[in-house]
């Protein structure tokens, strides 16, 4: 998913901004999320509701979207980032054309948001003079903390976003959060996740061959499908040391009043340690994600 706008631009306003979000439920959402409404049908126009609102409203649901793109989330430890300042980071800007570039950096809910622009194959190395060839990719973290969340398409993506804020002299090394280790996995499982919707398994197969097991839950009306994991059968293939989790739906449960929606649906890639959300959420849920995965690395 892309950015509805270039977030770098400054001569676009609020109004224009939530206008260009992709779906009527997308804006419903922002708008939600900022307080204001949560009440919004589909036959409503946009440009009434938006004219109706105060300027300080207008600004509030932009906050909700302004960054809340790419939609699919991989996670970095690294070390120095909690002693590291805005201010710092917008230091290093480079325009050279190599690689990934810092191309803005803001405070917005009371955390930093770093907008990179990288080569769209995720080449680090890669001359990409024209910005057809680039996209843009968000870093966004805790002040005090070291969790870097980067919002990118793809895991290349993602490191060539991080290689770009190691300009900065006390940041020289990262390590990439995997969803693949138990420990984490079980914890985050503990904290966030009601369901596995469906689930793909990877296991060895005769030779060299690897066999694809995909498992998906008994549809269960407007509450979802049910968990897989309570089939005894799939219990066992879980746990058994010869296989390994390829992707997954997950429903997810921050257990606050105001995730929105509230208990959204993401894809899990353990291939890539990424989570995709399968539906637009505004940047209240994603923060309260990358706060839940934070969590679960300090227990």
């Amino acid at each position: 998913m892309v950015f509805p706008v270039d977030p770098t631009r400054t001569d676009l306003s609020s109004e224009e901004l939530l206008l260009a979000l992709p779906s009527h439920v997308a804006l419903q959402r922002a708008l939600a999320a900022a307080g204001i409404t949560d009440e919004l049908d589909a036959d409503d126009d946009p440009e009434l509701i938006l004219s109706e609102l105060s300027p300080v409203e207008l600004r509030q649901a932009a906050n909700q979207a302004c960054y809340a793109a790419p939609q699919t989330v991989h996670y970095f430890r690294l070390p120095g980032l909690a002693d590291v300042s805005r201010s710092e980071l917008a230091d290093p800007i480079d325009f050279d054309g190599f690689g990934g570039q810092v191309r803005a950096v803001e405070e917005l809910h009371n955390r930093v948001y770093v907008v990179c622009s990288v080569p769209e194959d995720g080449t680090q190395a890669q001359l990409s003079v024209s910005e057809d060839a680039r996209v843009m990719t968000v870093a966004t973290f805790d002040p005090g903390t070291n969790l870097l969340a980067v919002r990118a398409d793809d895991s290349d993506l993602a490191s060539v976003t991080v290689q770009a804020l190691l300009d900065h002299p006390d940041l020289s090394k990262w390590t990439a959060v995997s969803f693949r280790d138990d420990g984490f996995r079980g914890r985050f499982e503990d904290a966030a996740v009601v369901a596995y919707e469906q689930l793909s398994l990877s296991l060895p197969s005769v030779g060299s061959r690897t066999e694809c097991i995909n498992v998906t839950g008994e549809e269960r009306g407007d509450s979802g499908r049910a968990d897989v994991r309570r089939d005894d059968v799939v219990a066992e293939l879980i746990s058994r040391d010869d296989t390994e989790r390829s992707n997954a739906q997950v429903r997810l449960n921050f257990r606050t009043a105001d995730t929105i929606p509230s208990k959204p649906s993401v894809r899990v890639d353990f291939d890539e340690s990424s989570v995709q959300f399968q539906g637009w959420v505004p940047e209240q849920t994603l923060i309260q994600l990358d706060q839940t995965v934070l969590k679960t690395l300090r227990r």
